[in-house]
């Protein structure tokens, strides 16, 4: 005979198919809502992410401060207020240093750009004169996309370029969501305990499964694992492959040294795709400078980004994430739709995290019946035997009751 199923097991049934329902038909509106929620609230999610970068800083700091005893007792203020300075002498330098030299490369470059564009056209034409008849079909695309790129850089480029340099409002309200950032922050900073243990508090009052608890738990801790490992390792990973890059192309005397190695620096922070997002542009940039040298600079990147995938990278960020690069493709494309560059950025740890609760439920499902929870175990064309207790332990790790 079988158990009658409980009312609470049924009406959560019937919960999750509507739950289900609603989200795969009124996608749009949920994620319309959603995505309104994530931008009212943008300094406090800001907020959260910079303390929790700036958490091992601080950290740090108190520990230092409490071995000093004039200051012992004031050591979280201290130490907020030393990681702060850091943080604003950096961006300080680096804005002292970068603008001026990205301003100086970006005015003298938009007026030149459509004589450099209109140049290598008028080049790419005088060659495919030379060419077979198929020549004159190939220049009327040519010219068609000429004067379509014309016009745009023409008009809406630079439009849009002043259009937001001398925006008011937006600048005002950039300032307002900075301000806004920094005082969540500290106060994340200054309180972090505390807050973190209301939400914990919170969720211990609402599961009252002691099990289910330390799973949760045991998750957070591997995702902070996973976060941290990833975002840490990947800023300074890009840090170095710019600054190789500055490094080569100054010495190769490329164009605009400083404005490629910036972009080619903060689009590498992106897994897989993120070299070639940055190398585009870049790329172009310099085919309309002068085409030998958009060639080195494509050899360069092709060399730097299998040094960095195969040294640099592995060293600095290990295996933070556990998941194969399939995955890592799916993650990218997935949340990068959804959350657009902040989502092919957090795409990657969110998934591993997603990932390994999955890895979790499944091993507990199949010890509970007997069966291996190695993936070799389920090879096609082998047999799945059944195994004992011991042999399925999963070393000393809480088990999920679902």
């Amino acid at each position: 005979m079988f158990n009658r199923p409980k009312w609470s097991t049924i009406l959560a049934a019937v919960g999750g198919g509507l739950a289900l329902f609603l989200v795969i038909f009124h996608f749009q509106f949920i994620k319309n809502v959603v995505g309104t929620f994530f931008s009212v609230l943008q300094p406090l999610w800001a907020g959260i992410l910079i303390a929790y970068l700036l958490w091992p800083m601080a950290e740090f700091f108190e520990r230092q401060c409490a071995k000093v005893k004039p200051i012992a007792k004031a050591a979280r203020q201290v130490s907020v207020l030393l990681t702060a300075v850091i943080v604003f002498a950096v961006i300080g330098l680096l804005a002292w240093v970068l603008i001026p030299q990205l301003w100086s490369s970006v005015v003298e470059l938009l007026p030149k750009l459509p004589d450099m564009v209109e140049a290598q056209f008028n080049k790419l034409q005088a060659f495919m004169a030379t060419e077979s008849s198929a020549a004159g079909y190939v220049s009327q695309i040519i010219d068609s996309t000429e004067n379509s790129l014309m016009t745009w850089l023409k008009t809406n480029l630079v439009n849009t370029i002043y259009n937001i340099a001398n925006s008011v409002v937006s600048i005002g309200s950039a300032i307002v969501t900075i301000m806004l950032t920094i005082i969540i922050t500290i106060y994340l900073l200054l309180d972090r305990e505390r807050y973190l243990g209301q939400c914990r508090k919170l969720f211990h009052a609402v599961s009252k499964n002691e099990r289910v608890n330390d799973e949760i738990d045991e998750t957070i801790k591997q995702a902070h694992r996973i976060f941290s490992g990833f975002i840490s390792g990947k800023l300074l990973d890009s840090l170095i492959v710019g600054i190789i890059c500055f490094i080569v192309l100054s010495i190769l005397q490329m164009p605009y040294a400083l404005l490629i190695s910036v972009v080619v620096g903060v689009t590498n922070i992106i897994p897989m795709f993120g070299p070639f997002i940055g190398a585009i542009p870049s790329a172009f940039l310099l085919l309309l400078v002068s085409p030998k040298q958009c060639l080195v600079f494509i050899i360069f990147i092709v060399i730097l980004q299998q040094v960095d995938g195969n040294v640099i990278g592995p060293r600095i960020i290990g295996n933070s994430t556990g998941i194969s690069a399939l995955y890592v493709t799916i993650a990218i494309l997935l949340f990068g739709k959804l959350f657009g560059f902040i989502g092919m950025i957090l795409g990657v740890p969110l998934f591993a995290t997603i990932y390994y609760v999955i890895k979790r439920i499944t091993e507990h499902s199949l010890r509970r019946q007997g069966l291996p929870t190695a993936t070799a175990a389920y090879t096609p064309g082998l047999e799945i035997r059944h195994v004992s207790e011991a042999e399925n332990a999963p070393d000393g790790e809480h088990e999920l009751e679902i």
